[in-house]
C-alpha cells in the first residue's frame, strides 16, 4: 500500500487477532473523532489512527512494506511543526515515524495511549477509546492494555463490551505469568458482574483474585480485592462475613496508607446503617465528607449516609446540612447518574425526622434517577417509601443502636484513628 501512503485512508485487511476480537476498520471511530475534535485536527488524528490499525492487522511478516517511508517521514515532520497542541502532535508524530520503520509493539501503543490521556482531559471520549483499542491490538500479548480498554468501556458503561476485554486481560495475563495484570483483571470482572446484578459469578472472580494476590504475595491488591469483595458480600446479605472481609482490607489498607481507605470506612459504616447502629456510624461519618472533596459522585454518597446516621439519632442540624450538600452536588449531570440510592438514604431520613418535604423531594429524585441507571430495586423501595411519605404516616421507630458509645467502641476508635493518619498522609 505504498501509493498514498502517507495518508493512510483505503481498507485493510481485517484479520482475527489472538481472542475473539477483531480489528475494526475505523470508520466509527472517525466520525466520532471528527465530531469530539473538530476540523482542524480530526483528519490527522484519524488517519493516524487508521495507519496504527493497518499495521495491526497485517503479520509481522508483511508490515515493512505497508507505507512509503519517505513519505511517512514527511508526515512526521509536518506534524512536529504544526500550530496545535504539542500534547496531541509529538504522540501523532511518534506514531507516523514509527510506522515508517519497522517498529516493535511497545512504542507504538505507548503513543497510543498517550493520544488517548490527551484525550481523556478533554472528555473526548470516543477518541480516547479508539487510541486505547488501538494500543491493545498493536500489542495483544501485553494484557494491561486490553484491561485499559476494559475499564474505559466500564466506564462509559458498555458493560458487554468490556467483559470482553477484560476476560482477554485475564487470559493473556495467565499465559505470559502477569499476576498482578490477572488480579487486576478478575477483580474488574468482579465488579463488572456485580453492576451486572450476579453477586455469584463476582463473588467467585474476586476469590480468584484473592487467592493469586495472597500467592504472589501482592499485599496491596490483596487489600483492594477484599475491600470489593466486601462491598459484594454485604450487598447479597452476608452481613457477618462482609465485616470479617472489611476489617482484613481495613488493616492492609492502613499498613501501606491507601488512598482508598477513606472509602472503604465509608463501605463499612453503610455496613453499620443496614444494622441500625446509627449513633456509631455518625461519629465516623462526621470526619468522612473532606476525604471526597475532588470526587463528587462519591461526597453525595457519603453526605446521604450521613443525613441518614443524623436523622435516625434526631440530630436534625447535621442532617440538614447534609441535605444541603448532596442536593447541591445533584444538580450535576455526572452525579445524577449514581445518585439514585443516596437520595433513598436521605429520603428515609427526612422521613424518620418527618420532614416529609424533604422527604417527598428526595425520594422524587431517587427514582428519577433510578430510572435513568436502570435501578429497579432502588426505583421500588423509593416509590413504596414515597407513598408512605404522601399518606404522611409514620415512619418505624428509630432503630438507633445506643449499645455501644461511639467514644467507648474499640472499632470505631481504630476507624478514626485510621482517617487521622489518611489526612496527614493526604496534607504531606
Amino acid at each position: 500500500m505504498k501509493p498514498n501512503a502517507a495518508r493512510p485512508g483505503g481498507h485493510p485487511r481485517t484479520s482475527e487477532f489472538t481472542g475473539p476480537l477483531s480489528i475494526p476498520g475505523g470508520e466509527v471511530a472517525g466520525a466520532e473523532i471528527v465530531r469530539e475534535l473538530g476540523a482542524e485536527v480530526s483528519l490527522a488524528v484519524w488517519q493516524t489512527l487508521r495507519g496504527v490499525l493497518m499495521w495491526a492487522a497485517e503479520t509481522p511478516e508483511a508490515r515493512p512494506a505497508l507505507f512509503d517511508a519517505e513519505a511517512m517521514r514527511a508526515w512526521e515532520c509536518e506534524l512536529l511543526v504544526a500550530s496545535w497542541e504539542p500534547e496531541l502532535r509529538y504522540p501523532l508524530a511518534v506514531l507516523v515515524g514509527e510506522l515508517a520503520g519497522d517498529p516493535t509493539p511497545e512504542p507504538i501503543a505507548r503513543a497510543c495511549l498517550c493520544v488517548t490521556d490527551w484525550a481523556l482531559t478533554r472528555e473526548a471520549w470516543s477518541t480516547a477509546l479508539a487510541f486505547a483499542e488501538a494500543a491493545a491490538l498493536a500489542w495483544p500479548e501485553h494484557p494491561r492494555y486490553a484491561w485499559t480498554v476494559g475499564r474505559l468501556l466500564r466506564t462509559r458503561g458498555r458493560l458487554r463490551e468490556a467483559e470482553q476485554w477484560i476476560q482477554r486481560c485475564v487470559r493473556v495475563a495467565g499465559a505470559t505469568g502477569d499476576w498482578e495484570a490477572q488480579v487486576l483483571g478478575l477483580n474488574s470482572l468482579g465488579n463488572l458482574f456485580y453492576e451486572f446484578g450476579n453477586y455469584p459469578r463476582a463473588t467467585r472472580a474476586l476469590r480468584d483474585a484473592l487467592r493469586i494476590s495472597r500467592k504472589s504475595r501482592l499485599r496491596e491488591r490483596e487489600g483492594e480485592v477484599l475491600h470489593d469483595l466486601f462491598s459484594v458480600t454485604l450487598w447479597s446479605g452476608d452481613l457477618a462475613e462482609a465485616e470479617k472481609l472489611s476489617t482484613a482490607a481495613f488493616e492492609i489498607y492502613r499498613e501501606s496508607a491507601h488512598h482508598r481507605l477513606p472509602a472503604l470506612v465509608h463501605d463499612v459504616m453503610v455496613l453499620w446503617l443496614r444494622r441500625g447502629e446509627y449513633s456509631r456510624a455518625l461519629a465516623v461519618l462526621m470526619k468522612l465528607p473532606v476525604f471526597f472533596g475532588d470526587l463528587p459522585e462519591e461526597q453525595v454518597r457519603v453526605y446521604a449516609s450521613l443525613a441518614r446516621a443524623a436523622a435516625e439519632c434526631g440530630d436534625a442540624g447535621t442532617f440538614g446540612d447534609a441535605w444541603n450538600a448532596a442536593s447541591a452536588l445533584a444538580v450535576c449531570s455526572s452525579v445524577q447518574s449514581r445518585a439514585a440510592p443516596a437520595m433513598l438514604e436521605i429520603g428515609l431520613g427526612a422521613s424518620a425526622l418527618q420532614e416529609w418535604t424533604i422527604a417527598e423531594r428526595a425520594l422524587s429524585q431517587a427514582i428519577e434517577f433510578a430510572g435513568q441507571s436502570g435501578e429497579r430495586d432502588v426505583m421500588v423501595d423509593a416509590e413504596s417509601a414515597l407513598s408512605l411519605v404522601r399518606r404522611r404516616m409514620q415512619p418505624q421507630a428509630r432503630a438507633a443502636s445506643r449499645l455501644n458509645r461511639p467514644d467507648k467502641d474499640p472499632v470505631t476508635a481504630s476507624f478514626l484513628d485510621g482517617l487521622r493518619s489518611a489526612a496527614v498522609m493526604t496534607a504531606v
